[in-house]
């Protein structure tokens, strides 16, 4: 019961982190319709972002927390201008190719820069440990899980409860209408794509002391996040949380309980199922319902 106990925490830890790369796969693809295959070298530069701000720079936590958040955030925005834009007359998987391009030149880009060797972020929170019914469950796992909590209330704040945010959803509900309702489209898909790359920035950043930040940690993370997308339903934020709990606790239980060699097999043949029997996922409309 002990070990439950610690591994339930740990894989729903992170599963959280999962969840947040999830989302932002879900704002994209809600706003733009595209799918964006670089969302895990997303969480990757997250966590090299803080090995620069932590380690290299020796910048206190808080700050250097803050100004890798905040270089994900121009990040996402400067993807947006640099490789959406000008491809937005261009069919979808023409984006969509682009962002896979982008993905690997930012892996190996992010290796010349931060090179070969891994990096382990020390966590915010310290090493410490807590006691719960007898397992010991590392801050750092809490802490997540509670991080993660905080960003998807923030989130659904944005979204539903301010002026920016009603009008980045009527942007994805329609986006000639709003074109011609005078909205400023472009910065408003804009902000949808530095939100996405700031919800990576904190994955990256949780989860850098959990496994080694490197150059290719981003590869398994946008597998997991594709799967918890496609498990939860495209486009739907409930849908992102639930299958990013569901993958991480697969992962973590398939591991422990089965076999480490099988974790990924479990993951993805759960992905496999939902698409074969239900492939608008949990969350997600059934397709005769998309407009």
């Amino acid at each position: 019961m002990q070990d439950l106990v610690q591994l339930l925490v740990n894989g729903v830890a992170l599963g959280s982190v999962y969840a947040l790369a999830a989302l932002g796969f879900v704002l994209v693809y809600s706003s733009t319709g595209i799918v964006n295959f670089a969302a895990g070298q997303f969480v990757m530069l997250g966590a090299l972002l803080g090995v620069t701000t932590i380690l290299q720079l020796g910048l206190p936590m808080p700050l250097a927390l803050l100004l890798a958040v905040a270089m994900m955030g121009v990040f996402g925005f400067l993807f947006y201008f640099g490789v959406h834009l000008p491809l937005r007359s261009q069919p979808a998987v023409t984006v969509v190719i682009a962002t896979v391009m982008i993905g690997l030149s930012m892996q190996n880009g992010a290796n010349l820069i931060w090179g070969s060797l891994p990096f382990r972020l020390p966590s915010p929170f310290g090493d410490g440990t807590l006691n719960l019914e007898g397992s010991a469950i590392t801050i750092h796992a809490v802490a997540s899980i509670g991080i993660t909590a905080l960003l998807i209330v923030a989130l659904h704040l944005l979204m539903h409860f301010s002026s920016i945010g009603r009008v980045m959803r009527a942007v994805a509900q329609d986006l000639p209408t709003a074109r011609l309702m005078g909205l400023p489209v472009g910065l408003l898909l804009a902000c949808s794509w530095a939100i996405a790359a700031v919800l990576a920035g904190f994955a990256g950043l949780l989860i850098g002391p959990m496994w080694f930040a490197d150059a290719h940690m981003g590869d398994a993370i946008a597998l997991k996040a594709f799967a918890a997308t496609i498990i939860g339903g495209f486009g739907s934020v409930p849908g992102a949380i639930a299958g990013g709990l569901f993958v991480g606790l697969a992962e973590i239980l398939g591991a422990s309980y089965i076999s480490s060699a099988y974790k990924d097999l479990l993951c993805f043949g759960a992905m496999v199922m939902f698409l074969v029997a239900r492939p608008q996922g949990i969350f997600g409309e059934p397709v005769s319902e998309r407009g």
